[in-house]
Order: C-alpha cells, then structure tokens, then sequence
C-alpha cells in the first residue's frame, strides 16, 4: 500500500472516532445537554406558637326558666287575652274561665227561655236567666311568673278541663346552649371552659359562652351527652337576635399547646397504608427534603406538629408537595 493510501485511511479513521464521541456526548448538531427539572412550589415558615384543643358539638338553645299557665278549674273559656310572643308580666291577667257549673246554669235558662210557651214560663225562665247571671263566679287566671309567650293551647269559647294547658312562657334571660357531646370526648369537657357558639341562622355572629354542667347520662341512641352553655360577656342586642331552638355548633376549648411547631394543614402528607404524615422542607440549596412527622392538635386550618430535623423558619412547602420526591430540584414562589 502506498503512503498517500495510508494516510487517507487514518484520516477516515479519525473521523469516525470524532464523530462517535460528539454522537455520544449529546453535542451533535440540533441536540442539547440534559437539564434537571426544577418545580415550583411555595412555602411558609415553620414558627412556633400556641394551639388550643378544642371538642365541636352540635346542639340548640332552650330556655332553663320555662312557665306553663293551667286552667284550675274546669269551664269556658270566655277570654284568653295574649298572643304568642306577647310578653307578660308576675300578676298580669292571661284569661278569663266560666265554671262549668256556671255555664250548665245559664245553658238551661237559655233552654228554658226558648222552650217557653205561656207568659208564666217565659216569666219563670227569665228569673231563672237573672239567678244564673247573677250568680257568675267567672275565675280570673293571672301569670304567677314572667315570660314572653311561647304557644297558645286553647281558644277563647273553648270547654277546658281542670289542669289543662292555656299558655306556655318562655324566660328568654335564661337561653342557654344544650351541645350534644360525643362520649370520647366528655373527659375533656369541664365546667368553667370557655367556648364559642356559631348558629346556622347568623353565621356572621360569634356568641362567646362558658360550660356550666355535663349531664350524668348518656344518650344510648346517639352516644352523646348532653353538656349546657351558658353565654357570657355578651350584650343584650346581640342575645336578641336569639331564640330558643336555634341549631348551632358548639367549639370548646379543652386545653393550650404551648411552643409547638405550627403548619397549614395544607403541608400535611398522609401516607394512607402506614397512616403516617410527612412534610417537605426546602433546603438552602433548593432541594426537596422529606420529614416525617407526628401530628397533634388540628384546628380548621392549622395543625400541631413535631419532627427530628425541623428548625424555626425553615421553609415548609404547603403548595406542589404532593408526590415530590426526596431531593427534587424546586424553586419556591415568592
């Protein structure tokens, strides 16, 4: 072979070992270098704080002080002089009751009176009329204590029997709040602590109340027990707008964690076959760091939580943690 032979050959071989290490350095003509895929997530940061326990029960307002005005005797009801929500006063008349002897009397001279045929019996049925008007006893019923009326059970001409029901008050300076405690969370519960009352028909209100007794008996069918509220430090505009039977939620506060780490619940990863959490942490170099995590006192929106490897302001991420794996390239938001 001759020389300018070999050295086109060598040539040609130089050139295929080029072109293999551009082909397997990624530098080949239209082809960029791999880059690490960075993800963006935003952060808070850890702080410590303080975070109440707190037990939600449902429940509704009645009044402790509750009134019932009875017929004490058997009769007509000539008068029933109040409406419902009319407020009555100690001593104030309720209604007027015809003794059914009474009525039977006039009822017959009335009988009397008609069936008469002869001016002799018109003359006696009268008299008999004046004797039966004459001699009305008619009982004068009156409220033995204040209140605002709740119902009316009768009707005036009504024949009401002994002991029947006319009227119920209700003493509306008495509303409490009843809250139907589940049965796990009555140890927690103690007269004295404080809670705050939210009604379905005024969301916008907070009615600041106080425990006052936990009632010795469970309900079998709902497992709760009945624990009663009693509002305190509110002014009486604002109790206005209540009424018994009203449907609200009850939160009490059971106890305070003091100096405990505090992140959005949003930070929480749950793993749901160990039921474990974790949170991510943000390193200085903007790595994913995975942190196991036991979990305590949550709040709507906050939850206690405690882990080796967690310091104060470190940066937590609440948003584009779900599935991050550990060491993940992220750039937080600002």
């Amino acid at each position: 072979m001759t020389l300018p032979m070999r050295v086109f050959q060598l040539c040609l071989l130089c050139a295929a070992v080029a072109g293999c290490a551009r082909h397997n350095s990624g530098e080949d003509e239209g082809e960029s270098p791999a880059v690490t895929p960075v993800v963006a997530v935003r952060t808070v940061p850890l702080i410590r704080g303080d975070l109440e326990t707190v037990v939600t029960a449902t429940g509704n307002t009645d009044a402790v002080r509750k009134g019932r005005i009875l017929a004490p005797i058997a009769g007509t009801l000539l008068s029933l002089k109040v409406l419902e929500g009319t407020p009555v006063k100690r001593g104030d008349l309720v209604a007027v009751i015809q003794p059914r002897e009474t009525h039977a009397a006039i009822t017959g001279a009335g009988a009397l009176l008609r069936g008469a045929r002869t001016e002799a019996e018109r003359v006696e049925a009268r008299r008999a009329m004046e004797l039966a008007l004459g001699g009305q006893n008619n009982l004068e019923v009156r409220a033995a204590t204040g209140g605002i009326v709740a119902t009316r059970s009768a009707t005036e001409g009504d024949l009401v029997a002994e002991n029947a029901e006319l009227v119920t008050l209700l003493d509306l300076s008495t509303l409490v709040f009843v809250a139907d405690v589940p049965l796990p969370d009555v140890p927690q519960v103690r007269p004295g602590e404080r809670a705050i009352l939210i009604f379905q028909a005024l969301p916008d209100d907070r009615f600041s109340a106080v425990v006052e007794a936990v009632n010795p008996r469970s309900d079998p069918q709902s497992q709760t027990v009945k624990v009663r509220l009693r509002f305190a430090g509110e002014d009486e505009k604002k109790k206005r707008l209540l009424r018994t039977d009203m449907n609200g939620i009850a939160r009490i506060v059971t106890g305070r964690h003091a100096g405990v780490f505090i992140v959005p619940k949003s930070a929480l990863i749950r793993n749901d076959e160990t039921d474990t959490y974790t949170v991510v942490v943000a390193t200085p170099d903007s790595l994913a760091r995975i942190v196991p995590v036991e979990v305590g006192t949550r709040t709507d929106s906050l939850a206690e939580v405690a882990g080796k490897g967690l310091l104060p302001g470190a940066a937590v991420v609440v948003e584009g943690n779900y599935a991050l794996a550990d060491s993940t390239r992220i750039a937080p938001l600002r």
